[in-house]
């Protein structure tokens, strides 16, 4: 998972907004290698460039929302021979 998870399970039981951390959360502070970055898609890319910019990733579920540091490299590559088939 790109972004994580909430525990909704804790937060009904519990009260406690647990993150389940996605690749986000364990990029931070560290480089983030997409490879054929071009064949995701568009929403994906929306969200890897949003935390990239701001240093923040945002998970919302249910009316509920955390946040966590993602600041990290984002090095992307792609095959440009996918596009002389199209």
């Amino acid at each position: 998972m790109v972004t994580g998870s909430l525990s909704i399970d804790k937060v009904l039981t519990e009260g406690i907004r647990a993150l389940h951390p996605g690749l986000l959360a364990k990029a931070n502070r560290g480089i983030l290698y997409v490879d054929e970055i071009n064949l995701l898609q568009d929403h994906i890319v929306d969200t890897l460039l949003d935390a990239a910019a701001s240093g923040i990733n945002i998970i919302e579920r249910e009316g509920i929302s955390i946040s966590h540091p993602s600041r990290f490299v984002l090095v992307g590559s792609m095959n440009p021979e996918v596009f002389l088939f199209i």
